[in-house]
Formats: C-alpha cells, sequence, structure tokens
C-alpha cells in the first residue's frame, strides 16, 4: 500500500502576491487565476493516502477549464463527466490518461450514443436507461456493452452533502440485484458506482462512507451472482470553498482504507475514487476590486465587481454555502480590521457575496483576493444573469502564465426547420 512522506502536509505554494496584482493590473478585474502547480500538488497529496492501485477521477463538474482538466490528466486522473461538453473537455486535452466515466440521470439517446462512441464508461441510471442504450447504440450479444451500476445510497451521511436526497439518481439496492441477474441483451454489468455524500468531514466520515458502499455492493453481488470487476467508491474529499485554509489531514486513510476496501480486493475489483472540489479548489483565486464603500445604519458595505455572476451562484441550490466568503486585502494587508458586508455589482439585493466578515479596511480601487475558488466557480455562477461580460480566467504554473479562457455567453439565433408540405 501507499508509504507515507516524511512530511506528509507540507505548506501549498501559491504564485505569488506580485503576480497577482501585475494580472489584475493587466487583464483587470473580476479576475481568476488557477494554478497548475498547485493542482500536481493536490493530486499528490490525495494520491499519497489511497492505496496505490486505486484510480482516481476527477469531477469535471468542479471545473471544466481545458487547462486544469489537461493538468489533472497528465497527472493521472481519468475523468468523470456528465454532460456532452464535459465529455468534449476530457477528450479534447491531447487524449485522457485514465478511463472516462459518463454519470447522471436522464441521459438522452444523443450522449448515450456519443459516449459510447467515445469509449467512456457508462454509470447507469435505471433499467429504462439501459433499454434506451439498446435503442441508441447497436449492441452485440457476442461484444456485449460493459456498464457499471449505479446504486442510490440507502443512507445519509452524518454530515456534507448526501446523495442520499437526490432521489433521482440510480437504482435502488433492490432494483440493482434484479437488473443485475437479468441485464438484457448486449449489456454486461462489471462494476458498480455509489457516491454517498459530498464535503465529508474528515477521514472517519470518509471511512464510514466507503465502508457503507463496500457493504451495498457485497450485499447486490451475493444476490445476483455478478463478480465486480471495477467499484468507484464516490468521494466527498473534504476542502473550504471561497476562505482561506486547508482540508483535514487525510493520512489516517492510509491505515483504514484497506481493511475497509478487503472485501473488494478479495474479489479483484478495481477500485475509483472521485474528487471535484479537493483536487481544484486550492488552485484557484478569486481577485476582485472595490468599486465603493458605504456607510448604512451602522454597517458597511463594500461593492466589488464580482457578484454571484462570477462566484456563489449554485448556493441558491446548496451546492456551496455563502455567505461566509472571506477576502484578503492586498492592497491594504496592513489596514485596520473592519467587519463589513461584501456585495457584488448586480442590480438584485440578492447579490451578496460576505455578510459580517472581517478583512483589512477596505478602500475604493483596492484589489481584494478570494482562496480557494478552482471549484465551482465561473460554471457554478450565474454567469448569463443581466448580460455582464464573464470573468477572464488566467492559467499560471506558480509564477509562470500560461494561458487565458473566459467562458463563452449570450444567445444566439437557432434555425427553425421548415414545416414539411403536405402530400
Amino acid at each position: 500500500m501507499s508509504e507515507p512522506l516524511e512530511d506528509p502536509r507540507p505548506s501549498i505554494n501559491h504564485s505569488s502576491e506580485s503576480t497577482l496584482r501585475h494580472l489584475a493590473a493587466e487583464l483587470s478585474t473580476p479576475l481568476l487565476v488557477h494554478d497548475l502547480a498547485v493542482l500536481r500538488r493536490r493530486v499528490e497529496d490525495l494520491r499519497r493516502v489511497l492505496p496505490w492501485d486505486a484510480v482516481l477521477l476527477y469531477s469535471l463538474k468542479a471545473n471544466p477549464l481545458p487547462p486544469v482538466v489537461g493538468a489533472l490528466q497528465s497527472a493521472g486522473c481519468g475523468s468523470e463527466v456528465s454532460s456532452l461538453g464535459e465529455l468534449a473537455v476530457a477528450l479534447g486535452t491531447g487524449g485522457p490518461s485514465g478511463p472516462v466515466l459518463y454519470t447522471g440521470p436522464g441521459k438522452s439517446s444523443a450522449e448515450l450514443r456519443a459516449a459510447v462512441t467515445a469509449g467512456a464508461i457508462l454509470s447507469c441510471e435505471s433499467a429504462v436507461e439501459a433499454a434506451r442504450v439498446r435503442e441508441a447504440v447497436r449492441l452485440s450479444p457476442a461484444d456485449p456493452l460493459r456498464i457499471m451500476v449505479r446504486v442510490q445510497p440507502p443512507s445519509r451521511p452524518a454530515a456534507g452533502l448526501s446523495m442520499a436526497d437526490g432521489r433521482q439518481f440510480g437504482f435502488l439496492e433492490e432494483e440493482a440485484i434484479e437488473f443485475c441477474r437479468r441485464p438484457g441483451t448486449g449489456i454486461e454489468v462489471f462494476g458498480f458506482h455509489c457516491y454517498l455524500g459530498s464535503q465529508l468531514p474528515g477521514p472517519d466520515d470518509l471511512l464510514a462512507a466507503f465502508g457503507h458502499v463496500v457493504d451495498v455492493v457485497q450485499r447486490i453481488t451475493a444476490e445476483s451472482g455478478v463478480r465486480p470487476g471495477v467499484v468507484d467508491v464516490g468521494g466527498g474529499f473534504p476542502w473550504p470553498y471561497a476562505a482561506p485554509g486547508e482540508g483535514p489531514d487525510l493520512t489516517p486513510l492510509m491505515a483504514g482504507l484497506p481493511q475497509v476496501l478487503a472485501p473488494l480486493a478479495a474479489a479483484g475489483a478495481e477500485i475509483w475514487f472521485e474528487s471535484g472540489r479537493g483536487l481544484v479548489a486550492a488552485a484557484g483565486r478569486l481577485l476582485t476590486t472595490v468599486r465603493d464603500v458605504k456607510h448604512r445604519a451602522g454597517a458597511t458595505v463594500v461593492v466589488v465587481d464580482a457578484g454571484v455572476n462570477v462566484l456563489g451562484g449554485m448556493s441558491g441550490i446548496g451546492r456551496v454555502l455563502r455567505p461566509s466568503t472571506r477576502l484578503r486585502n492586498l492592497s491594504n494587508p496592513d489596514g485596520a480590521s473592519v467587519t463589513v458586508d461584501v456585495v457584488g455589482p448586480l442590480c438584485t439585493p440578492l447579490d451578496r457575496l460576505a455578510v459580517n466578515s472581517t478583512v483589512a479596511e477596505p478602500r475604493v480601487g483596492d484589489l481584494l483576493c478570494v482562496e480557494n475558488v478552482g471549484a465551482y466557480a465561473t460554471t457554478a455562477a450565474l454567469s448569463a444573469f443581466l448580460s455582464r461580460p464573464p470573468a477572464v480566467e488566467v492559467v499560471v504554473d506558480g509564477d509562470q502564465v500560461v494561458e487565458a479562457w473566459t467562458l463563452a455567453s449570450g444567445h444566439l439565433p437557432v434555425t427553425i426547420p421548415a414545416p414539411a408540405r403536405a402530400g
């Protein structure tokens, strides 16, 4: 199994603040900066605590920026995708280094056909979806399509975002048993996929979640007779969002995982893990400029040029939490600490980044920085709201600027087919 490093938790080194200030001056704000060196370090940190022969998938929903995905693939990660757009990114980076798993409920026939054609592995959500696969793809009994069966977790984790609340995901355990016994012509069940929850607080919670998945898979395989070739036990590796700091020390996983996963290893199954935020959050920082400072009824309101169109749009559906955003003042780091509300530039009272947040006194024109926003930023924000231009995203490797991107937005015309003439 994995060997511990001499120093398992060295600090993460980002590009310098002088580089950030230079980028903000050259490209304006709001600006997101993604550091490839930090991405590589996060892969190393996570791989260190996982079994040496486990497969680590990057969940593109966290951040599908092509150079980010490419860097993670180059570091040995496979890809977990749930749309044709994400599939195109995963396949367009020069060739994925590991498996591509296509997930999500309600996949269309076009999605299924494209995923199978591209060589992605399907995480099948239901018997209805399996039938749709047979309709969309020409399957042969002599060369069956190998799929993974996604199982709805029957219970929720003690903390974090529970996937047990998402009733649209996967087979129930008894449904999975029945399907595995009779998957239908041209389909072979060779693996299982079960994701219990996100942002699980620490090693004990992760071990409990993975152990629960192992128990579920053991029951299904015992009842159905299917031998698991692959089991994706999910992830849930925690990391802060829009606040400084790091996730908990996961070193205890090194001793706990071999015991928890032993039944699957004994059955000869390959173990897959998934991570999105845990891999990319640390690599991203948001730079935003103070546009106004207002004093209202005993409160100080700081207006910045980044709002929920850039960051935090998914808070409304509980994927990320806010307004707990914490900002650093790069222009006035030694200023007196003040408590402020930080709001964005959008014409809505809901555009709030932080409430009762402490920051070195912000002045008009000051450059502020939000840490740990490499996940769920622009592509999870209300980027089309009010038709504001999207933020520029700069990719650096330490202090070396690599490239810059922006998210396309806006309406495009669609040609409506002419109605067919009768007779």
